[in-house]
């Protein structure tokens, strides 16, 4: 499970519009280290806090620009708000957490071995989630298994190194394009349906996990909605169908 204060963490940067920030520190832990010196107000302690992620995580952490690692820690000052007799937050550190299993974590390399067996496994733990009722994070799952693999096919296709900003429709249109996928490029009316109807899908997808997922934070004025069992079911289903197509597409097209 998400480590809580790292939730909280991370709705406030979503909150701000600072999606990318957010997911970055998706699987990132924390620790509250309070000393026994009294800060600036009446008992509060002088206290550290430590935001530990995964060493791939923490050398993109590294590269952020100065005004990125300022949001973050901005965000840990709304958690964390100058009180009496609480914890005064008077250094942000982050460090490379080894203890971090990598098996949650999608990169792009993951994928040169790309195959459905690879699909078939990610949705395996996707199941998995929805079993233990973590409907959240069976949602995430299954946004980052396509979001994956269109990484992947837009890095295979264009052998460049691309840089995701984290808006899956783009990612999404930018790779039906290369595979010939938009509805566009096809006549007959049907199948222009369903392929809008995919278009659609991501979106849904897309807005279902920003929104309500524990990738992403809910707006303090919005009452908190939780995902049904029967939503999560078919969100996942829907992942595993779309990355068959976009993998076989890949494959059609490298023939």
């Amino acid at each position: 499970m998400e480590d809580i204060t790292i939730k909280k963490i991370r709705r406030v940067l979503s909150y701000k519009g600072r999606e990318d920030l957010s997911d970055l520190l998706r699987h990132s832990t924390s620790e509250l280290s309070e000393s026994s010196t009294f800060g600036s107000r009446w008992y509060s302690r002088l206290s550290t806090f430590e935001i530990k992620s995964h060493p791939l995580t923490q050398n993109k952490l590294d590269k952020l620009a100065k005004e990125d690692i300022e949001e973050i820690k901005n965000a840990v000052l709304v958690i964390f708000p100058l009180k009496d007799n609480e914890p005064e937050i008077t250094e942000i550190t982050f460090y490379p957490d080894f203890d971090i299993e990598a098996h949650d974590l999608v990169e792009v390399k993951e994928l040169e071995r790309i195959s459905f067996d690879y699909i078939h496994e990610q949705i395996r733990k996707c199941n998995d989630k929805i079993a233990e009722k973590d409907f959240d994070g069976a949602i995430t799952s299954a946004r980052n298994l396509i979001e994956s693999i269109c990484l992947f096919i837009l890095e295979s296709k264009t052998s460049e190194k691309h840089e995701y900003d984290g808006n899956m429709v783009k990612l999404y249109k930018a790779v039906a394009s290369i595979l010939h996928m938009s509805p566009g490029d096809y006549e007959d009316d049907y199948l222009k349906q369903i392929l809008s109807g995919v278009f659609s899908i991501i979106n849904g997808v897309s807005g279902l996990r920003n929104n309500y997922s524990d990738s992403h934070g809910s707006s303090p004025s919005k009452a908190v909605y939780r995902i049904d069992e029967r939503h999560s079911i078919l969100t996942v289903n829907l992942a595993k169908t779309i990355s068959e197509y976009l993998f076989l597409s890949f494959e059609k097209s490298a023939k």
